[in-house]
Order: structure tokens, then C-alpha cells, then sequence
């Protein structure tokens, strides 16, 4: 009896053993084109984690920006997880606030081939979610899928 609870504790610890940290990577660009205007093709965006507010920051056309992470990937404490804010001369996204990485595995595969990094673009009508596919050579390439139209909110 005593050896099978032994087992049955060993087998519980090693399944709560903290995952490995992995390298995570965010990257929004401004692909807002054909405007005659060049403040309307402007995107402010404003984003944060749990732990850092990385603050308002103004992206021109063809500009990206690109952050790299160690992410918590410890149950039952996943948490590292990036929130933004969207503003263009076409208006706001859908949600005010957008998750734009998060550790939990279903968002990290909707991100695409790895997980581990997520596009983000901007584009004149709406906001999407670069995914990263595998063609039938098993070579990347990319698909954007559309998560938000831009909307006027104020």
C-alpha cells in the first residue's frame, strides 16, 4: 500500500513540475495603405502585460514594432499574457482591449505554426492576426485572418 502512494505521489509531482520558460515574441505592424493622408495611416497603440505597461507609442505606415518575453508557463500559474489598445484615422478595434499574446495553448495555436510568436497588422479595413502556416513543402508562410473591422466609438 505504502509503495502505490508512493508512486501515486511521485506521478502527481512530476505532472505539477513547472514547464520549461519559453522565448515568446510579439510583433504589431502598420500595413494602412492607399490614404492620402498620412495622420489618418497613423496607428497609436497602447499596450501591457501583467507585470509591464509599455505605454502609448504611434506606428507610420510600413513601421512595426516587436517585443521579446520569457514567458510563466508554470500551472496553475499561466499568466504571461499582452493586452493592447487600438487607435487609427479609421477609428478603434471592436474590443477596446485586445489580447494579443497570452500562454494559454489554445491562443498560442491560433497564432500559428510554434506558438510561440503572434503577428499582429493593421491594414485600412481592420485589424488581423497573422497566422503562421506550413505550406505543403513545410515551408512558413503567412495568412491573415480578419479579428476586428475598425469601428467609431467616441
Amino acid at each position: 500500500m505504502g509503495r502505490d502512494l508512493f508512486w501515486c505521489f511521485f506521478v502527481v509531482a512530476v505532472a505539477l513540475l513547472p514547464k520549461p520558460t519559453i522565448a515568446g515574441r510579439l510583433e504589431l505592424k502598420n500595413e494602412i495603405t492607399g490614404v492620402p493622408r498620412v495622420r489618418k495611416a497613423k496607428l497609436a497603440v497602447r499596450c501591457w502585460s501583467n507585470e509591464d505597461d509599455l505605454g502609448w507609442d504611434m506606428l507610420k505606415p510600413k513601421e512595426s514594432r516587436i517585443w521579446k518575453f520569457t514567458t510563466m508557463n508554470m500551472w496553475p500559474f499561466q499568466k504571461t499574457e499582452f493586452r493592447c489598445q487600438f487607435r487609427s484615422g479609421f477609428g478603434t478595434t471592436n474590443d477596446d482591449v485586445m489580447t494579443v499574446f497570452s500562454v494559454k495553448d489554445g491562443f498560442r495555436k491560433e497564432c500559428g505554426v510554434g506558438g510561440n510568436e503572434c503577428f499582429w497588422v493593421a491594414k485600412k479595413d481592420g485589424f488581423y492576426l497573422r497566422r503562421i502556416v506550413k505550406d505543403d513543402d513545410g515551408r512558413k508562410k503567412f495568412v491573415d485572418v480578419l479579428k476586428s473591422k475598425w469601428v467609431w466609438k467616441w
